[in-house]
């Protein structure tokens, strides 16, 4: 195989991750409108407005999420995901300090529950998952990676 096409098939590689993860995004964010109440539950009880931060980070991960997908906007686009990745990592610590979990009230309503039972595990493992995904999108922040 000559360099050349080594070179396309590793293009045509980071094409088909950019596409996946970005689409990846763009769908969880749509779900941030479609299940609001999972989604503010999610918010840290510190902050002061959940439905802000749940649509505000869902719009930007719509918006970022397919500006990934197109190698001219692709480099800001990454950078602009390692952002909020950045932003809402602080949720991820509240979920696992405070063993957040979830219950459906008797509106059908998502609601946030602290110190439940068995939620530990998965909001630990939580924590290194988002270094996965930002170490994916960070591939995307190199100009030669465009």
């Amino acid at each position: 195989m000559k360099l050349s096409n080594l070179t396309k098939d590793k293009a045509a590689r980071r094409d088909i991750e950019a596409f996946l993860i970005g689409a990846s995004f763009a769908a969880v964010g749509v779900y941030h409108f479609v299940d609001q109440d999972f989604f503010e539950a999610i918010v840290p009880r510190w902050f002061p407005n959940p439905t802000f931060a749940n649509l505000a980070s869902g719009a930007a991960e719509i918006v970022l999420g397919l500006a990934l997908i197109p190698k001219k906007s692709r480099r800001q686009a990454a950078w602009g995901l390692l952002l909020l990745l950045a932003a809402v990592y602080p949720a991820n610590i509240d979920m696992f300090i405070n063993d957040v979990g979830f219950t459906t009230d008797e509106f059908g309503k998502t609601v946030r529950v602290e110190n439940a039972p068995d939620v530990r595990v998965r909001n630990f493992v939580r924590l290194p998952f988002q270094f996965l995904f930002a170490w994916l999108i960070w591939r995307h922040t190199n100009k030669a990676a465009t």
